[in-house]
């Protein structure tokens, strides 16, 4: 969390800029996904959300990007697992 707050408050660069860029994309991804109905979609664009914050941590945060995979990957199966439930659910 240290880190992470050190990385927005320092220096800006166009790389910065543009990797920032990929967190609304991705949401707006996940909402067409699953406007669309489209369980297959919805949970490959929450994968890839989760995979690349943990490939990023541990590029960047060494150590203490490392602590954070085994609940970041309990969190995606946990989050998949419900929604793939939810939507079970809804078409049951």
């Amino acid at each position: 969390m240290a880190f992470e707050k050190d990385y927005l408050y320092g220096e800006w660069t166009w790389n910065k800029g543009l990797l920032t860029l990929t967190i609304p994309i991705s949401f707006i991804a996940l909402g067409l996904a699953f406007w669309k109905r489209s369980l297959l979609m919805g949970l490959a664009v929450i994968v890839l959300m989760a995979t690349g914050k943990m490939i990023w941590s541990l590029q960047n945060a060494a150590e203490a990007g490392k602590s954070i995979l085994i609940p970041a990957i309990l969190g995606l199966f946990i989050c998949c697992g419900l929604i793939y439930y939810g939507f079970k659910r809804l078409k049951g």
